[in-house]
């Protein structure tokens, strides 16, 4: 499920409006005992309330335990929600049902703009969105924020606004630092992948703000029960406590066939890596595992990025039509005649099940072997390819990017993205990166070429070291890592980030 996005103002902005059920709601209050410290004099805050769910599963619980609604001290609940239609459903549905007139404890701004205050307990559900998915004009308004609460790190632009990173993080990181108190807790209902993937949200795993240190305490991770509805993002409750470094491991629970099975979780070779999920008796997961030595050159990557034209650049019929052309046909086309030595076979899945592989698909590449494009003056002798290009020019002149709109500048509407001269060197060991819960690289020659995410290769130079190489990333350890990151059968598989963690880059001299 995505959530509506508008351009209304802030008060009628729906972000990441994703309710939590009062079930767990309840759930949370029973696990991390927040009613008993409700009933101790323990204030609690929602800084995203929503509805109010969080807040009244505290009353909800109470009454279940059979206490009356005058011994609830519910003058110590607190809530913000920028949404006014929220907002006022909130205090109608306190009012009405419980007799509570919340006053000034509830307030109705946006949370970064909230004076700040502090509370014993942060108990919240923020927005689940990424950066990039916000309404253009209030990304803009909040960006600098980014930067202020430590999620932006040197190098790093957010101004682009094309940047992958959680709203939820920036919440969080606030809640944590302007609200609660000295040793105080936060339980979160959150996207696991601030914690589980790489890329954007590693800042978030620095578990700080500013000078400020914050731990994780426990985690549930809900796996594929459906807490929220059918929405496809990875979600979970996690307990954190502010002015603590991480101790790590820690407790994970997962969610299996009805039943919580408890596992542990630290990241395994640096502090800010996601985490790695097994069970406490392969808690040594990866040791006196040594990396694998790799040239610079040789460093893990994607394969080709059309920028949208797969129908353009990819074919899954090829008929030989002389020495040096060949007939190429898709669903889009057929019998397009493009020269053979700018036509490389396309791995698929096909390959991994075959001993000798046998190519299903083929990619025109209109590139050097040096892994440029090719030039104006070198696509003229190349009368056929130039000629189906130029049927292309609109389509491909409007591919957007950062990295595809400086190839238009530089003329090259015909380039791609992911090709360089590694995509030519004699050696690939190449896996599917993409959908599967099994690690099996294999290895392929120069002329076959990599698919974009589905998946992902090392280029090598040299036979003795492409069998080197493929000989220790066979080693069981790493798709027993793999396995420990719970990405099994999603896009984020074996991505090259996660193997390059596992390589040591040796000096080409």
């Amino acid at each position: 499920m995505l959530p509506v996005v508008t351009e209304l103002g802030d008060n009628q902005l729906l972000i990441g409006n994703i309710f939590t059920p009062l079930r767990w709601a309840e759930f949370a209050v029973e696990e991390f005992g927040l009613f008993q410290k409700w009933m101790d004099g323990a204030t609690i805050f929602d800084p995203t309330m929503g509805e109010g769910n969080l807040l009244e599963s505290l009353i909800t619980y109470g009454i279940r335990q059979g206490k009356p609604m005058e011994s609830l001290p519910v003058g110590n609940l607190f809530g913000n929600e920028m949404n006014t239609s929220y907002y006022e459903t909130a205090l109608s549905k306190f009012e009405t049902k419980y007799g509570i007139k919340p006053g000034n404890n509830f307030t109705n701004n946006d949370f970064l703009k909230l004076p700040e205050g502090k509370y014993d307990i942060v108990f919240s559900n923020p927005p689940w969105q990424n950066f990039v998915d916000l309404p253009a004009a209030y990304k803009e308004k909040i960006k600098h924020e980014f930067y202020k609460y430590g999620l932006i790190g040197k190098g790093q632009n957010l101004l682009l606004g094309g940047s992958r990173i959680e709203f939820a993080a920036l919440i969080i990181q606030r809640a944590i630092q302007d609200f609660l108190k000295k040793n105080g807790e936060a339980i979160v209902f959150m996207p696991l992948s601030l914690l589980l993937n790489d890329g954007a949200n590693r800042n978030f795993r620095k578990y700080a703000v500013g000078e400020t240190p914050y731990s994780i305490e426990k985690i549930f991770d809900f796996n594929t029960e459906e807490v929220f509805g059918k929405i496809s993002t990875r979600f979970g409750l996690v307990k954190f406590r502010k002015n603590r470094q991480n101790q790590f491991p820690v407790e994970y629970q997962r969610l299996e066939n009805s039943g919580w099975v408890k596992n542990i979780a630290r990241p395994v070779f640096h502090a800010t890596d996601p985490l790695s999920i097994v069970p406490e008796a392969k808690s040594e997961l990866l040791k006196n595992f040594h990396p694998i030595r790799i040239s610079k050159e040789s460093l893990p990557r994607q394969g080709i990025n059309t920028g949208g034209t797969n129908d353009v650049f990819f074919f899954n019929k090829y008929e030989d039509i002389d020495v040096e052309n060949c007939a190429l046909s898709n669903k889009s086309v057929s019998g397009v005649v493009l020269p053979k030595s700018l036509v490389f076979p396309l791995v698929t899945g096909n390959e991994f099940k075959q001993h000798i592989p046998i190519p299903s698909k083929w990619v025109f590449l209109p590139y050097q072997k040096n892994g440029k494009p090719l030039e104006p003056e070198q696509l003229d002798r190349y009368k056929l390819a130039k000629a189906y290009l130029l049927e292309n020019k609109d389509r491909l002149q409007k591919r957007k990017g950062v990295m595809m709109n400086s190839m238009m500048k530089h003329g090259k509407w015909w380039a791609l993205l992911g090709i360089g001269s590694y995509s030519f060197f004699p050696y690939k060991i190449i896996w599917e990166a993409y959908g599967r819960a099994e690690f099996r690289p294999k290895l392929f020659d120069n002329r076959w070429q990599v698919n974009q995410s589905l998946q992902a290769y090392i280029p090598v130079r040299t036979k003795s070291d492409a069998n080197r190489i493929l000989k220790s990333l066979c080693d069981k350890r790493i798709e027993t890592y793999l396995l420990s990151l719970k990405m099994e059968g999603t896009m984020n598989w074996a991505q090259p980030g996660k193997i390059r963690k596992l390589v040591e880059i040796i000096s080409s001299k």
